[in-house]
């Protein structure tokens, strides 16, 4: 038995038609269509990889010889409209299988998505805990969405729905909060991403939040926007989205927010009277 590259199973040179399925002890299972065996195969979830699942399953070769090994199902990792974590797998002349991942995740202290799930052993009784790991970099420039782009992949992201926590944003305290609904076995949560980080704003109005995600390894974000100046106490940008629409969030820059250079802050000031009221939106991946 053995997998092929079309995510069928083949037996004894014979293509198996079936479906991947996931069952709520996220156990991978390929069932055969009008079979006498309700399932050929069983896996235990490994790693999640751009554009493929990667997972572990025993294979019976003879009457007396059985390997276990690593095997690959290539396809799409999405968002759902629940905020779930979905994986599509790739089928030839057919429709996608859809794998539902209906358990927890959060982010992790390099801001990876960590999924996790729990496992049961019905002949002991006992219960595991396992986590899969989506290793990524974030883009906050699309109103109402929030997208991942996946580690390895070129354009392949997951894009969840949610919108910032508040509407004001104080620089000074270096973080962005994000909410989102998220569906968790059939449960409807509240569940909030926060994002660490400078806010910069350099001469000629660019303004950008930068990232560590740990390992001395550094993301930055640009941001374009609309700029007013409130007296001479703080600078507020109304932040706008990709496509130039107002992202419903505003970025205040106190004073003291520039610490002794009190000269920048009028320099800026006096860059915003000569420039035009805003600046273009820059975000590369």
């Amino acid at each position: 038995m053995k997998l092929t590259s079309l995510n069928q199973i083949e037996e004894e040179g014979e293509t198996l038609e079936g479906e991947w399925q996931l069952d709520k002890f996220h156990e991978l299972i390929y069932r055969e269509r009008g079979g006498k065996k309700e399932a050929r195969l069983k896996g235990t979830l490994i790693e999640a990889e751009a554009g493929a699942l990667v997972f572990s399953a025993t294979v019976k070769e003879s009457e007396k010889k059985t390997t276990t090994g690593l095997f690959k199902l290539t396809g799409d990792w999405r968002i759902d409209r629940k905020n779930r974590v979905v994986f599509e797998v790739e089928r030839k002349f057919e429709k996608k299988d859809r794998l539902t991942f209906q358990g927890t995740w959060e982010l992790g202290p390099h801001y990876e998505i960590l999924y996790s799930y729990e496992t049961a052993r019905l002949r002991t009784k006992t219960k595991a805990v396992h986590q899969l790991v989506f290793k990524g970099k974030w883009d906050l420039s699309e109103r109402h969405r929030l997208a991942f782009l996946i580690e390895g992949a070129t354009n392949s992201q997951l894009r969840f729905r949610g919108a910032f926590q508040t509407q004001s944003i104080l620089a000074k305290e270096g973080e962005i909060r994000y909410q989102i609904g998220v569906e968790i076995e059939g449960q409807r949560r509240l569940q909030t991403l926060t994002f660490f980080g400078k806010w910069k704003i350099s001469r000629d109005l660019e303004l950008s939040f930068e990232i560590e995600y740990g390992g001395g390894e550094k993301r930055t974000l640009s941001f374009g926007g609309t700029y007013f100046f409130r007296d001479d106490t703080s600078l507020e940008v109304k932040l706008k989205a990709r496509d130039g629409k107002p992202l419903g969030v505003e970025v205040i820059f106190t004073r003291e927010f520039f610490g002794k250079d009190g000269r920048f802050f009028l320099r800026l000031r006096k860059t915003l009277e000569e420039s035009a009221l805003e600046a273009g939106v820059r975000l590369p991946w």
